[in-house]
């Protein structure tokens, strides 16, 4: 009657997914053109995000009687914050093409 929490566990416990089945089921799926494009501008703009870190790299030490920087290091915060604006961009788009697959699913079965 009574379970204990082990037996709960034990009988809801689903084992993880291996990862040649998530690739399956990756190269399974049909991109639309908004999912293509979000896809191919993310991996992009990983790339710019390493390359703007190292055009405008951000200063470590200045010299003590001038307004010169030093010593100078890859500007991981830039970077960063790059790559996070650029996620949110690429999410906006996936989610539009996303829409539209989830209306043409619809059109199609309403026909």
């Amino acid at each position: 009657m009574n379970k204990s929490l082990f037996d709960q566990i034990k009988a809801e416990k689903q084992d993880i997914p291996k990862m040649d089945k998530a690739i399956k089921e990756v190269r399974e799926r049909k991109f639309n053109f908004y999912q293509k494009v979000a896809i191919i501008t993310m991996l992009g703009c990983f790339i710019v995000g390493i390359i703007l870190g190292n055009l405008f790299p951000s200063c470590v030490s200045g010299g003590l009687y001038s307004a010169t920087c030093t010593n100078t290091e890859f500007n991981v915060s830039l970077t960063l914050l790059f790559w996070f604006i650029t996620f949110l961009m690429c999410m906006m788009i996936y989610a539009v093409g996303h829409i539209i697959s989830l209306l043409e699913k619809i059109v199609s079965k309403l026909k």
